[in-house]
């Protein structure tokens, strides 16, 4: 049912554009619209809607069972034979000069070419805002499933706080625990959880290696989970044994900072305002130039996703909308703090997700 209304919303949007039809190949878009999780690779995987919301998917042969309970006309191609018989199957009937919508930020320039060449008289606009608008709020369905990661998210930190978060254990053998925790949960972890130690703590997306955790040193944990397909992002900051003077005034500054972004979000807040409150505790602590990206982002399908919580970016939050909020201090040869939570906008002002205690002490 999730998909069928989906692609009833999409196919209205594609009928207000003036389309004939849109063709969508991002995977998270073909989710949302038709409810077809697939990790297609290099194969393509084509959804084609109309107006009048008929259903066609295009897919490789070995996503041929599982593509098989949308609701809609499958049309599937061999490795042997490539895509090319069944995009031209799936797109058949359309009018030789088809208005056709795309997503110029993930259709690549080789697959634009091969529906050039099966529709050479059409011609292509950019859908790819159309999408973002939809998914951009999130229904009862999607909050469910956000709120249900976040809740594994919180009961992973734990284990991995209290199980693997010790002096000797290295971050790859953390990040290791971390996995097997949510696996464990029924969840799907993305790569592999960051998780970094003592100065290496101050690379905002550094990758977990062999450093062990000392005492006295930080560990910055970032862990991200999906529930059916549906994500959670949470990250805290540790220290192992007793924090100094700098370490606590890095936290409690970041903490400050998170606090005061939070405090704003509701329908109305532009995201903007969102990060300038974050960013000027931060400025004003002395820290400004150690706050190296945005306040946050949003959160659904896609870990990143529309909206980014940025000084550039002037859109008003919206009930329904999900976002992080994780600033964060990264001094060189130090280490770094950041602090992460998911919060929903709700009619009149904001839920946070995730609830695993902040505090430096593991």
């Amino acid at each position: 049912m999730i998909g069928i209304a989906r692609c009833a919303a999409v196919s209205s949007a594609v009928a207000a554009h003036g389309l004939d039809a849109v063709v969508i190949v991002h995977p998270t878009n073909v989710a949302y619209a038709a409810g077809f999780h697939a990790t297609p690779f290099e194969r393509l995987i084509a959804l084609v809607l109309t107006p009048a919301g008929e259903v066609r998917l295009v897919v490789p042969s070995l996503e041929e069972e599982a593509a098989a309970a949308v609701d809609g006309r499958l049309f599937v191609w061999e490795d042997a034979d490539g895509p090319a018989a069944a995009l031209t199957a799936g797109l058949a009937g359309l009018p030789a000069n088809a208005k056709i919508g795309i997503e110029h930020e993930f259709l690549s320039v080789a697959r634009l070419g091969l529906l050039q060449s099966v529709l050479p008289h059409a011609e292509f606009s950019d859908f790819g805002p159309a999408l973002v608008e939809l998914r951009v709020t999130k229904d009862a369905d999607e909050l469910a499933l956000i709120a249900a990661a976040a809740e594994v998210a919180d009961h992973v930190v734990g284990e991995v706080a209290a199980n693997a978060v010790r002096r000797g254990v290295t971050e790859s053998e953390a990040s290791m625990a971390c996995a097997q925790a949510y696996e464990a949960a029924g969840g799907r972890v993305q790569g592999r959880p960051l998780v970094l130690a003592g100065p290496r703590a101050a690379l905002p997306h550094g990758s977990p290696d062999a450093t062990p955790f000392e005492a006295g040193g930080f560990v910055l944990c970032d862990f991200v989970f999906t529930v059916d397909g549906y994500w959670s992002d949470i990250t805290r900051t540790f220290v192992i044994g007793e924090p100094d003077a700098r370490q606590r005034e890095m936290f409690d500054v970041v903490r400050a900072a998170q606090l005061a972004a939070v405090a704003v979000v509701a329908p109305g807040v532009t995201a903007a305002t969102i990060d300038r409150a974050a960013r000027a505790v931060i400025e004003d602590a002395g820290f400004g130039k150690y706050f190296v990206h945005r306040t946050g982002h949003g959160i659904g399908l896609d870990v990143h996703e529309a909206p980014y919580l940025n000084a550039a970016n002037e859109e008003p939050l919206r009930a329904g909308m999900v976002v992080t909020i994780e600033p964060g201090v990264y001094i060189p040869g130090v280490g770094g703090v950041r602090i992460e939570d998911v919060v929903v906008v709700t009619e009149d002002g904001h839920d946070v997700l995730t609830h695993y205690p902040i505090a430096l002490a593991v």
